[in-house]
């Protein structure tokens, strides 16, 4: 049974954007919680405000601040090792929650289910105005250690909800992903075994900022390689879709950096027509090999 969560926050320069995910916290129907609130080296006014939070509510509310910027893994790992609670669910600072999100969570934990996904809302800040809303594929419940290697399917921390005796078994996230660490985490949980469900309702607000342009999209393309190495050897995944999945990551990013760092596009396009020989990617190595 899940009666407690602890309700995890990572913050880094939060202070214009946390007020409104706690209150949301407040509003819940469900009100067995706790919130562990992990500051990553920034100084505003997060801490100011997660203070008065606490000092406005009978439930049980901490905060840290590492001092230094270590990463949102970091902060994440540290709230899971601070979590109290039968259950955790993760709340991104600038995103927040209808009333029944932990209520709905607290449902399909009980009736079984140890990792519980909620639709989402997404929401552009800048304009102030709902963007498309999402339910979750059902691919993620029929096959979730697939759907999870193939695709981010879960589009934000913020709809995840799951036993702590999972995050038990899984541990802490890997600090060396800096991007899709928490895609790399969820397959963890599927991979050892956990049981996903969707909660019906959609009570997660999704906030949407505006992208950074060209090092944004290099680091993504780094990301997923790294992500894609790190399980060339799944076995639980066919031989065949890794190196095809990790040769059309790498042949992206070496088209990406080839403008910034001829070597290293050469270096990704060479790896990428070894994982997955072809005529297109022998003519973009060639391209990047040979052409000015």
């Amino acid at each position: 049974m899940a009666n407690r969560f602890s309700v995890l926050i990572a913050a880094y320069k939060a202070g214009r954007y946390i007020a409104k995910a706690l209150e949301s916290i407040r509003a819940q129907a469900h009100t067995d919680w706790e919130v562990v609130v992990v500051e990553d080296g920034s100084r505003d006014e997060t801490e100011e405000i997660v203070r008065r939070f606490a000092a406005s509510v009978p439930q049980p509310v901490r905060y840290e601040n590492f001092g230094v910027n270590r990463g949102v893994a970091a902060a994440r790992s540290r709230l899971l090792e601070l979590a109290a609670g039968d259950a955790v669910a993760f709340l991104d600072a600038d995103d927040w929650w209808t009333s029944a999100h932990l209520e709905q969570a607290k449902k399909s934990l009980d009736a079984g289910a140890s990792f519980v996904v909620a639709r989402i809302q997404e929401y552009d800040l800048a304009a102030a105005r709902p963007l498309q809303s999402y339910s979750p594929s059902p691919a993620l419940f029929s096959d979730p250690v697939l759907s999870l290697f193939t695709s981010s399917l879960v589009r934000t921390s913020s709809c995840v909800a799951f036993q702590r005796a999972l995050a038990a078994r899984v541990g802490a996230f890997d600090a060396s992903l800096r991007i899709n660490e928490d895609r790399d985490y969820w397959l963890r949980c599927a991979l050892a075994g956990a049981q996903f469900a969707d909660n019906g309702e959609i009570t997660c607000f999704y906030a949407k900022h505006a992208a950074s342009a060209m090092a944004h999209t290099l680091l993504w393309a780094q990301q997923e390689v790294a992500f894609h190495e790190k399980y060339l050897a799944l076995s639980t995944i066919p031989l065949v879709v890794r190196r095809r999945a990790l040769a059309h990551h790498l042949s992206n990013y070496g088209r990406l950096v080839r403008a910034q760092d001829r070597a290293a596009s050469r270096h990704a396009l060479a790896k990428s027509l070894r994982l997955a020989p072809s005529l297109p990617a022998f003519l973009r190595w060639v391209r990047s090999a040979v052409l000015p």
